[in-house]
């Protein structure tokens, strides 16, 4: 079985990643003109939305598997215990 720390800590980072990308290109949507200067005109508008979009997914995956990953990685346990 794959390593429970290290899977946890993966996606509490990924979700930390997801969110903090999530919250900066939103802000680039709402206040482009002083999004885009701070990133010498990398992060504009419309790349800011198509980001922001496409962050919809996976942040409701992480979030669901950061919700349950505990309680799903406990019942996995304990049904291998049982059958033993």
């Amino acid at each position: 079985m794959v390593n429970q720390r290290l899977m946890k800590g993966t996606i509490h980072w990924l979700l930390t990643v997801v969110v903090i990308i999530y919250l900066i290109t939103g802000f680039g949507i709402t206040e482009y003109r002083i999004v885009e200067p701070l990133t010498f005109g990398l992060l504009t508008k419309s790349l800011a939305q198509k980001i922001h979009i496409n962050l919809e997914i996976p942040f409701i995956i992480l979030l669901i598997l950061h919700i349950w990953l505990l309680p799903l990685l406990k019942y996995l346990k304990s049904k291998k215990l049982g059958n033993k």
